[in-house]
C-alpha cells in the first residue's frame, strides 16, 4: 500500500506533518491533482479522477474510519476541485461571451454584405433597364435609317431612270443630228 493510501486509512500511521506534506505533492493523486489544474482540463476529467480513485479505494464497512486529518486533506481536495470547476465554468463562460460576440460581429458583416449585394444588383438592374432603352432606341434608330435608306435608294433608283430616258432621248437625237 502506498504512502497515501495507508496515510489516509490507518489512522495508527504515524508521521510528521511535513512529511505528510511532502508525500502528498509526490503522490499519483497530487499530479492528477496538478494536471486537473491545467486550463484545458474539463469536469470530466476530475470525475474520471474520482471514479478511478473510487475503483482503486472502495469503502468498506471493515475498514476504519478516516482521521481528522484525512477528513481535512478531503476537503481541502474538494474545495480545489470545486475551485477549478469555477475557474472551468468562469472561462467556459467567457469563451461563450467571446464566441457570442464573434457571431453577432459575423451576422452584422452577413448583413451588410447583404445590403451590398442587394444595392449592387439594383444598380445592376438600373444599368441593364438603361442599357435595354438605349439598345431599343439604337434599333429604332437603325430601323428608321434603313427606312431612309431605302427611300432613298428607291429615288436615286427613280431618278437614275429618268435621268437615263430622258437624257437618252438626247443622246440619240444628237446622233441622229450629226
Amino acid at each position: 500500500m502506498d504512502l497515501t493510501k495507508k496515510m489516509r486509512w490507518d489512522p495508527s500511521f504515524k508521521i510528521r506533518p511535513e512529511e505528510q506534506v511532502n508525500a502528498l505533492e509526490t503522490s499519483p493523486a497530487m499530479a492528477e491533482l496538478a494536471a486537473i489544474s491545467e486550463p484545458s482540463a474539463t469536469l470530466p476529467n476530475i470525475l474520471r479522477i474520482v471514479h478511478a480513485s473510487l475503483e482503486q479505494n472502495p469503502l468498506s464497512s471493515s475498514e476504519p474510519l478516516p482521521s481528522f486529518q484525512d477528513w481535512t486533506g478531503l476537503i481541502d481536495r474538494v474545495r480545489a476541485a470545486a475551485a477549478h470547476a469555477r475557474e472551468t465554468e468562469a472561462q467556459a463562460q467567457e469563451q461563450e461571451h467571446r464566441v457570442q460576440e464573434l457571431l453577432e460581429r459575423v451576422r452584422e458583416d452577413i448583413k451588410r454584405a447583404g445590403e451590398r449585394v442587394r444595392a449592387a444588383e439594383a444598380k445592376a438592374a438600373k444599368i441593364e433597364a438603361e442599357a435595354e432603352l438605349r439598345i431599343r432606341a439604337a434599333e429604332e434608330r437603325a430601323t428608321a435609317a434603313e427606312e431612309r435608306a431605302s427611300i432613298a435608294e428607291n429615288w436615286l433608283r427613280r431618278l437614275h431612270e429618268v435621268i437615263s430616258d430622258e437624257f437618252s432621248s438626247i443622246t440619240t437625237g444628237e446622233h441622229r443630228a450629226a
